[in-house]
């Protein structure tokens, strides 16, 4: 501080007040409205009141001094050659601006940071533009530049150089081995780091802009699976798996024998994603209906009743691993038939299968009548505005008739049915 503005230091109360005075022109917008001395001692009031050539008593009486006041009596002071606002940055040591004045260099700082996004990466714009518009989702990125922008800036446009050297399509390759491949660092889009939660915000946006509108964020562990999976990133490929029986599969070399040797058998595979990454071809032993339920025992019950039939479990939500083995048995020209338990997640799952193989698709047991067939006593009132998001024709029926009970069905109550539809197709 300037020498000749010690006497403000010096002097009690001084820079208590200026503080005061700096907040007020900042909220306002310039040197009006007072400020309050309640806070204010005695010594400190009395200093003060001797600046404005007033008494402590009439001062204190007042209980507040106004900025007008003050910068009219520094025009009859030794330091009349500063406006009230030059005093108050001399004082302080530093610049103030009025909120209007921040709120508006702030924003050019975004923007110019925004531009330099858009100049590094054209390609990233869907992106960008999602960040730029300040949605409830990327409010945590615009507070990490808010703690770092340089770190931000960096992060971000490591995940954008990645996502253009994602995996081909059909290739897959696990989350470690393709940070290592993008950025150097095998660890860069771990989980809880940064970098790994902007890469799935990325993943996440770019499906948005394909359409496809997924809830939230991935949370779950199988969310995240799932969302990555989508674009050949596996984060465990054991993790994740499914149960067939009646499937013959080919690699490079032909005719699996594993999977032969399960066909010759009669023996129910758990295949992992790790397994399912090196083969070329999926289909069923026989015919070219596939029957898929979500339900291990239920599952265990059919193959047990039904040999031979083509038949696999999910085992509750899809994983990666059910959707390369279902994009196999699609591409087969197999047609799947479908039987989930009827709450809102597993009508959602039908709905998602739907919505992935279209015609190829059709729900088994899951009508109106199954439903009724499959009641059980639990409630799912809290879960029921989860059918919102259900528009498939084919199931508007049950969601109608699970809207009015309120109620979950499950497939156990529905084995008998499922096994003798599957005899009755494959005449066994």
């Amino acid at each position: 501080m300037n020498d000749r503005l010690r006497v403000f230091r010096d002097e009690p109360g001084f820079m208590k007040l200026f503080l005061l005075f700096k907040e007020k022109y900042r909220s306002l917008g310039k040197m009006g409205g007072t400020v309050s001395l309640r806070s204010f001692t005695d010594s400190e009031i009395e200093a003060i009141a001797g600046f404005l050539a007033q008494s402590a008593d009439m001062l204190r009486q007042k209980g507040k001094v106004s900025l007008s006041e003050f910068e009219k009596a520094l025009q009859h002071t030794s330091f009349s050659d500063f406006s009230l606002l030059q005093l108050l940055e001399a004082t302080t040591g530093e610049p103030i601006l009025t909120k209007s004045e921040q709120e508006r260099l702030l924003q050019e700082e975004e923007e110019a940071f925004l531009q330099r996004l858009y100049d590094a990466y054209p390609s990233g714009a869907w992106w960008w533009d999602r960040i730029r518009a300040k949605g409830v989702d990327v409010r945590w990125i615009w507070s990490l530049y808010r703690e770092d922008a340089a770190a931000l800036f960096d992060h971000l446009t490591a995940c954008c150089e990645a996502f253009t050297k994602l995996p081909d399509a059909g290739k897959y390759e696990k989350l470690p081995l393709f940070a290592q491949r993008t950025t150097g660092n095998p660890h860069f889009f771990d989980s809880g780091t940064t970098a790994g939660k902007l890469l799935l915000h990325s993943l996440y946006i770019d499906q948005q802009h394909k359409g496809t509108q997924l809830a939230r964020m991935p949370r779950t562990a199988e969310e995240i699976h799932e969302l990555l999976g989508l674009y050949g990133i596996m984060k465990d490929d054991l993790w994740s798996f499914l149960s067939c029986r009646g499937f013959l599969a080919e690699n490079e070399h032909g005719i699996h024998p594993v999977w032969e040797a399960a066909v010759k058998t009669n023996t129910v595979l758990n295949i992992p994603m790790k397994e399912l990454v090196k083969l070329e071809r999926i289909r069923p032993a026989r015919g070219s209906t596939v029957w898929i339920v979500e339900n291990s025992s239920v599952y265990s019950t059919i193959v047990d009743e039904v040999p031979d039939a083509p038949i696999l479990c999910t085992h509750g939500q899809f994983r990666m691993a059910s959707w390369v083995m279902l994009d196999f048995l699609v591409q087969s020209g197999c047609s799947l038939y479908y039987s989930g338990d009827f709450d809102p997640e597993g009508l959602v799952m039908a709905q998602r299968l739907k919505e992935r193989y279209g015609e190829q698709v059709a729900f088994w047991q899951m009508d109106a009548k199954s439903y009724e067939a499959a009641l059980s006593e639990e409630d799912i009132s809290g879960r029921i505005s989860k059918l919102e998001a259900m528009y498939a024709a084919e199931l508007q029926e049950v969601v109608s008739l699970m809207r009015e009970k309120k109620v979950a069905g499950y497939q156990e109550g529905l084995t008998a049915r499922l096994c003798e539809d599957i005899k009755r197709s494959c005449r066994i």
